[in-house]
């Protein structure tokens, strides 16, 4: 029997699976797919989640430190920062190098093998897959949103989600990302363009309905622009969380990364969310193991602890999202042209709460704006609200200490 089964090879159950394993636990990880990382992303990540999971420079396709924001009335304005603020990355190399370094330190890897069933039973956990029968003394779910196999052990669904769309097209002198705003692009949401390796980009979009149909709108209008080229690799579409669950542990179980919904509501990236997440359940989870207390009493101190670091950027974001999707594309314009006006251009790029992560504090910024929190609070009055950050104001986490007080029994809500 293993210590610990783990669903999914995402970035959050390979780097759950080198925490455990490191601190010489066995540890299974079980994928239906057999190349480890290959997901859709449009592998961008912030400075700090580079420093705190170190990337692999080769791995780097490029430094971003501006983007262009382009409005429905087609202007543009560009955004740039005194150094990079993110790096535009191989996404699958990436999350494989977790993979590498967990068996590296004694992980097991079963790939090919589709997860049909996981019950969490008295004396340990029992998974069943199309390639056998495998038994455990507890189970982490790293298989991503949508998983039918949160439901299966009664931890539900996510209460709101927005579905993805993208695909690889070839571009010529594409040298920044491309931000696209609008009803005829992406209804309440975004598009994007992403310049990846020399003479390609990722073109996608979220969206909450017909997906593929609003890409190919949007491919065809860059196309006429003269934008990019031919479509290098189809379409594909995936969904995207936009809340977590609302209890995200068991007896003998713990759900992370995508599947739980640490995703950022205000732009559906996961990366460092899960990577931070799965720190926290390794930490929680060895504890348990090594004690013999695998309990959801003894568990939910992981709900607690990744709550602390992420629940208040999570609501900021969605209801900075809903607010969001609430403008007309006149309001998306003329907030775009404020917001890069100098004066309020400098404010954002410059401030100390400026993050590629943590977006609680600069939503926060152009809340408190007399021009543009004003024109917001007049739009949506209770959102504009919510949007607002709680004071004191919250502050980026630089790293997971070890916290020594038992939680509380029930963490649910």
């Amino acid at each position: 029997m293993d210590d610990v089964i783990i669903v999914g090879a995402g970035p959050a159950g390979n780097n759950a699976a080198l925490g455990l394993a490191s601190r010489g636990f066995a540890v299974t990880v079980i994928d239906a797919r057999v190349n480890i990382g290959e997901k859709l992303c449009t592998g961008i990540v912030g400075q700090e989640c580079a420093r705190r999971f170190p990337i692999d420079p080769a791995l780097v396709y490029k430094q971003a430190s501006s983007a262009q924001v382009i409005p429905p009335d087609n202007g543009h304005v560009r955004f740039d920062a005194a150094s990079p603020q993110a790096c535009i990355i191989d996404r699958a190399a990436y999350v494989a190098s977790f993979a590498h370094k967990a068996q590296n330190a004694g992980a097991s890897y079963l790939l090919g093998a589709r997860v049909l069933s996981a019950k969490p039973q008295a004396d340990g956990v029992t998974v069943v897959t199309d390639k056998g029968r495998y038994q455990s003394r507890a189970l982490i779910l790293a298989a991503g949103f949508g998983s039918p196999l949160i439901r299966q052990v009664g931890l539900g669904t996510v209460s709101d989600y927005v579905s993805g769309a993208q695909a690889t097209v070839s571009t010529k002198g594409l040298s920044e990302v491309k931000v696209f705003l609008g009803h005829s692009v992406a209804p309440g949401f975004f598009s994007w363009l992403v310049p990846t390796s020399p003479g390609l980009a990722l073109a996608g979009l979220l969206v909450r309905r017909q997906a593929p149909a609003h890409l190919e709108g949007f491919i065809r209008r860059r196309q006429e622009e003269g934008e990019i080229g031919e479509v290098v690799r189809e379409t594909a579409c995936w969904g995207v969380p936009l809340r977590p669950l609302r209890r995200t542990f068991l007896d003998r179980v713990l759900v992370i990364g995508d599947a739980a919904g640490q995703v950022k509501p205000t732009t559906g990236g996961g990366i460092y969310y899960s990577l931070l997440a799965s720190d926290i359940a390794a930490q929680v989870l060895s504890e348990a193991l090594a004690t013999g207390d695998l309990s959801a009493a003894r568990l939910g101190g992981y709900q607690q602890r990744w709550k602390e670091v992420l629940s208040r950027e999570l609501e900021v974001g969605y209801s900075a999202r809903r607010l969001f999707e609430a403008l007309s594309d006149h309001q998306i314009s003329s907030l775009v042209s404020q917001a890069g006006a100098k004066a309020m251009r400098g404010v954002l790029m410059n401030s100390t709460e400026m993050s590629f992560d943590w977006h609680s504090q600069i939503i926060g910024k152009v809340m408190g704006h007399p021009v543009l929190g004003g024109a917001l609070q007049l739009i949506n009055p209770l959102l504009a609200h919510f949007a607002h950050p709680p004071t004191p104001a919250f502050t980026a986490p630089v790293g997971i200490v070890n916290w020594t007080t038992d939680p509380p029994a029930d963490l649910s809500s």
